[in-house]
């Protein structure tokens, strides 16, 4: 939904989720908070994230203009630290140049960053052997010392067993709907799964996190890993929440390749990466972008959690 320009005359308006602004307010918001940047034409528009949109800015850099609240948001501790480790790491990023604080009415902090020649995985996908790489960014990425102000995530901070009980209403959801095959979820099958991973052992303590993995802040060339991009939600947590969404990029032989990168594999680990994987997989399936909803689909499949799409309803177990 495009907000109308007339809606307001000096302040914006209270923007709800799923709103995106027109460029007058996109440039108001730059002459108030980043000036240097306001005179920089805008370009095209990325609205296939749900909690954020971006707008080119000029040739060569980007806005990223949240659409609902989070906690963290741009933390100034974690971007300090991703400040300092960012140089140390050999895979790329995309960092924000300006953190903007809310102004004019908008309520939220929004970055501006340079533009990252790249795709995102979700429009080019990883080739498997790419798998191994992202472990390593990784694992890079959840080494770093943590600070004691550093800031928890809004849920991956939580217990594996509060988070998948949350995932709950996702299942419910997606068990009333069919694949594009006609394949229905086997909702006792998942729930056996999570009941297995919340009794695994946890091998690996709370470090930093991106907070926020995703095919479509994964960047790929060619097929090959190019880099992590969006800090917005770069907190602590569970290391298994990155690392559970990885394992989404490929078919189920890539998870090998990525904990071999990451440098640590356990039976408990995986298992605990599968439940989680399974929820993202979930929620994809319930997206309205359609590639994203395709890959959720088809992740449940290779995890053998879909029916077989000519079966009748009535020979469902449960």
């Amino acid at each position: 939904m495009m907000l109308d320009v007339n809606d307001s005359v000096s302040r914006f308006p209270r923007v709800r989720p799923g709103e995106i602004l027109p460029d007058d307010y996109v440039h108001a918001l730059l002459r108030a908070s980043a000036p240097e940047y306001a005179h920089l034409p805008l370009g095209g528009r990325y609205t296939d994230m749900e909690e954020h949109f971006s707008v080119r800015l000029g040739d060569e850099m980007i806005v990223e203009l949240p659409r609902e609240h989070s906690s963290p948001s741009w933390d100034p501790v974690a971007m300090r630290h991703l400040r300092d480790a960012a140089p140390t790491w050999d895979f790329d990023v995309r960092l924000p140049v300006q953190v903007c604080e809310p102004a004019l009415g908008y309520p939220h902090r929004f970055e501006i960053a340079r533009w990252f020649d790249a795709s995102t995985t979700l429009r080019s996908p990883l080739r498997t052997d790419a798998a191994r790489d992202l472990g390593r960014a990784l694992a890079q990425l959840h080494a770093g010392r943590v600070p004691a102000d550093a800031p928890p995530h809004e849920l991956f901070a939580d217990g594996l067993a509060a988070r998948l009980a949350a995932a709950a209403s996702a299942l419910d959801a997606v068990t009333g709907l069919h694949s594009p095959e006609g394949a229905r979820v086997l909702a006792e099958r998942v729930r056996d799964v999570w009941g297995s991973a919340d009794a695994a052992e946890p091998t690996l303590g709370h470090t930093w996190i991106t907070g926020t993995l995703d095919p479509r802040v994964v960047m790929s060339r060619h097929g090959a890993f190019a880099g992590l991009v969006y800090w917005r939600k770069l907190s602590v947590g569970d290391p298994v929440s990155d690392l559970g969404v990885a394992a989404l990029l490929f078919e189920p032989a890539g998870t090998d390749l990525l904990l071999e990168g990451y440098g640590v594999d356990t039976k408990d680990l995986r298992a605990r990466m599968r439940a989680i994987a399974i929820v993202r997989a979930l929620h994809f399936a319930l997206s309205d972008n359609p590639a994203l909803a395709r890959l959720g689909w088809t992740r449940l499949g290779e995890r053998h959690l879909l029916t077989d799409p000519a079966e009748p309803e009535d020979t469902l177990p449960g």
